[in-house]
């Protein structure tokens, strides 16, 4: 066997190739790890390429782009076929189970780029049914001409039981009446429900929403709805957003809520909800914003509520609480804005709140607060506002020209005749007048019998002794 022979026994032939092939694997397999994943995506794009619509769905989705849309002629433009080159505001997919197929998942109809609304646009009832791959619809700033309301509806149950409805939502529509349909509870694949600002949306909202298991988000926000709030709602275990603000609710706050340990946000205010806040409320470990304002809440606050180490955010103004204000608040290490304003708080300022070094605002004013400011508020060194006017407090501001300078015009001490400042220089900027003790030219003020007298009008023992004298 001479030297040729044994070559070919190593080296088996590759036919099309020259004797090269060692080097060429070599090359090959240098490839760059991007090249493989690379020619897999062109060869689902090459498939995808001779995919269509489903001439059933393609009619479904020309009707709903007529019915609220008259950017364009819809049918001449669909030629041939509206998911080979997208509109604006439309998304298609592949089929999961056949790729020559393309579905609808999305369509958003009102904010440009996306389709316009037209003047006379009709809610699109049909699309929860007729196109059943629908995951995303959003109609925003859509209905709203006056002379022309739009009727919000759905189709009967039976026919959404095959939606794949993901998100939907339906924000700013002032021409949009009606009710919230209570087929909602029939779209099971709804995690993100959001049907606000629309005023004429009214009436209450149906039970059968708490059966939605898998919603993340519900916003209900400035409608007009009435009634109480469905205490289903806290059956909604994967609830991390929940914003029922600016409506008519009624009646107490539900302490099924309590038992939301996902939520994070929760925003029940402007509405005429009364009672306490619940007990349960202490259940929301992951909460960081709570609102309740501007409702006809009393009573004390849950010792719980200190127990909520991630709130950030405690908005509870325009509340008649009538109570001292809780010493508890002062645990929430990071609570940054805490606003308890015109709510009838009364007693002191609780030291405790000189702990909460993350605060950036505080708003205590027109209450029935007494006694002094806690020096520890100086301290609080992220502090942008603090207003703490319209109560009785008394004493010496303890806060230095530096920490009154910096807060400017967002600190307002004004409306406690009690209060006064050592610095003569930051006067006009907090409201109240000088201590005592300086030049009495200053027009320091002091408290005698509740009213309050011009230093330069104290009488003093020798003027009196004089007086004596003449007399």
């Amino acid at each position: 066997m001479d030297g040729r022979d044994d070559v070919k026994k190593r080296t088996p032939p590759c036919p099309g190739r020259r004797r090269s092939q060692p080097a060429s694997t070599r090359t090959r397999s240098a490839m760059p790890a991007y090249v493989v994943p690379l020619l897999l995506l062109l060869c689902s794009l090459v498939s995808l390429a001779g995919a269509a619509m489903d001439p059933a769905e393609r009619e479904a989705l020309l009707r709903v782009m007529e019915l609220v849309s008259s950017d364009r002629d819809w049918r001449s433009s669909s030629v041939p076929d509206p998911c080979a080159a997208p509109w604006p505001g439309l998304e298609c997919k592949p089929d999961a189970d056949d790729k020559r197929l393309m579905r609808v998942t999305r369509l958003d109809f009102g904010v440009p780029p996306n389709p316009a609304c037209r003047e006379a646009a009709a809610f699109p009832t049909h699309a929860f049914s007729a196109l059943p791959h629908l995951q995303s619809l959003f109609l925003v700033d859509c209905f709203k001409n006056p002379a022309k309301t739009a009727a919000l509806a759905l189709p009967p149950a039976a026919n959404l039981s095959a939606s794949r409805l993901q998100q939907l939502s339906i924000r700013s529509n002032p021409s949009l009446s009606g009710t919230l349909p209570p087929q909602l509870a029939s779209l099971r694949s709804l995690q993100v429900l959001t049907v606000s600002q629309n005023a004429l949306v009214h009436g209450e909202v149906p039970r059968g929403i708490g059966g939605l298991a898998g919603l993340v988000h519900l916003d209900l926000s400035y409608n007009s709805l009435t009634g109480p709030i469905p205490a289903r709602i806290g059956e909604l275990r994967s609830l991390q957003g929940l914003d029922l603000s600016y409506n008519s609710f009624s009646g107490p706050i539900p302490s099924k809520l309590g038992q939301l340990a996902q939520l994070q946000k929760l925003d029940l205010s402007s509405n005429n909800l009364t009672g306490g806040v619940p007990a349960t409320f202490s259940g929301l470990k992951s909460l960081t914003f709570l609102a309740l304002s501007n409702n006809g809440l009393s009573g004390r606050l849950p010792a719980g509520l200190a127990g909520l180490r991630d709130l950030q955010y405690l908005i509870m103004e325009n509340n008649p609480m009538g109570v001292p204000l809780p010493p508890e608040l002062g645990g929430i290490a990071r609570l940054q804005e805490l606003r308890l304003a015109n709510s009838g708080y009364s007693g002191s300022i609780p030291d405790t709140f000189g702990r909460l070094t993350s605060l950036t605002t505080l708003s205590l004013q027109n209450n029935n607060l007494t006694g002094r400011i806690p020096a520890g508020l100086s301290r609080l060194k992220r502090m942008y506002h603090l207003n703490l006017s319209k109560n009785g407090l008394d004493g010496a501001v303890p806060f230095d020209g530096a920490f009154l300078r910096r807060l400017g015009r967002n600190l307002d001490l004004s409306g406690n005749p009690g209060l006064c400042v050592d610095d003569r220089a930051v006067v006009k900027e907090v409201g109240v007048d000088v201590c005592g003790g300086g030049d009495s030219s200053v027009g320091r003020a002091i408290t005698r019998g509740g009213a309050m007298w011009p230093a330069l009008l104290r009488p003093s023992a020798s003027a009196l002794l004089c007086c004596c004298l003449l007399l």
